[in-house]
């Protein structure tokens, strides 16, 4: 068994978890010692257009990160593993942010590549699935990364910069609906992004991400996010639930626990992208999965441990 603290800096959330990790013949097995904790600390705010992180974004890493560090440090992890994705990979300054990470907790970050991000999440969240092709869509802050196979490793990978953040940045999401010409612009260049997709040659279609679970836990009714769930959900009630967020305000949706106050700000954009995603599907449903890239990366790092 190996013990691995996992963190996972994305464009809009920071993510830690601690876990011991064991592989047997039929495959990896993570025992959770801290559950994943989440920030919502924007890093890729206005990255999409300066491309650089701001002071302010750099300043709430900080705070995260000093939160996180005494528990993995008394956690006693043989390994810490520290993964950024598109708001770092696409920044110009990115070597600060690195600083930041090291002086904190004295490992370096290690900026994915968007085939490294969907190859690694399809890995966590496909860990029992075999046989049918499977679609999993991570639907991330700047981009969003769409991983197809059949087992366990993904045949075809691909990663588009249409993340919730960007998106809402790039069509001025404000704290009202958008206005029904800059939606169908918005609407317009997802659905020519993921044309790049074979969306419709899946089997299976998987979607992970704080966007999808928004949309998945709104379309049973739940009051709550719960840790560790999976929930199959029809593909018409996740598109009626798209279409319900996307017209509602910032003000209405101080009455939905579910949303957090500063994913509020993005949440329509994600429910446009998933909209449009859940559109070009022919199945009747698909499965919404708590399993994430951090997941991932926490097995990815304890095998070259054990090896």
């Amino acid at each position: 068994m190996v013990r691995v603290a996992g963190i996972d800096c994305g464009t809009n959330s920071i993510k830690m978890e601690i876990a011991d990790v064991s592989f047997s013949p039929s495959g990896p097995k993570i025992e959770m010692l801290v559950p994943r904790k989440v920030w919502t600390i924007r890093m890729g705010e206005g990255v999409d257009k300066t491309h650089l992180l701001s002071f302010f974004a750099l300043k709430r890493l900080r705070v995260a990160l000093e939160s996180f560090k005494e528990e993995i440090l008394s956690s006693e992890a043989e390994q810490i593993r520290f993964v950024a994705t598109s708001a770092v990979r696409d920044a110009k300054n990115s070597d600060e942010f690195e600083r930041i990470v090291e002086e904190i907790l004295g490992v370096r970050p290690q900026i994915l590549t968007g085939k490294e991000e969907g190859r690694l999440g399809f890995e966590a969240a496909c860990l029992s699935m075999s046989g049918k092709r499977k679609l999993l869509v991570d639907l991330g802050g700047g981009s969003t990364e769409f991983s197809m196979g059949e087992g366990e490793v993904p045949s075809f990978v691909r990663s588009l910069d249409i993340g919730c953040v960007r998106i809402a940045e790039k069509f001025e999401f404000g704290s009202e609906p958008l206005s029904i010409e800059k939606r169908k612009r918005a609407e317009a260049f997802v659905e020519n992004k993921i044309e790049e997709v074979p969306i419709s040659s899946a089997r299976r279609l998987i979607g992970i991400s704080g966007s999808v679970a928004i949309v998945s836990f709104m379309a049973i009714g739940g009051k709550e996010f719960i840790p560790s769930t999976k929930l199959e959900i029809e593909r018409g009630k996740g598109i009626e639930t798209c279409e319900k967020l996307m017209k509602m305000s910032e003000e209405e949706m101080e009455g939905y626990p579910l949303i957090p106050p500063l994913r509020r700000k993005v949440i329509r954009a994600g429910a446009l992208i998933w909209k449009q995603i859940l559109i070009s599907s022919p199945l009747p449903s698909y499965l919404f999965s708590d399993a994430a890239l951090l997941d991932g990366v926490i097995i990815d790092e304890a095998r070259k441990l054990e090896c």
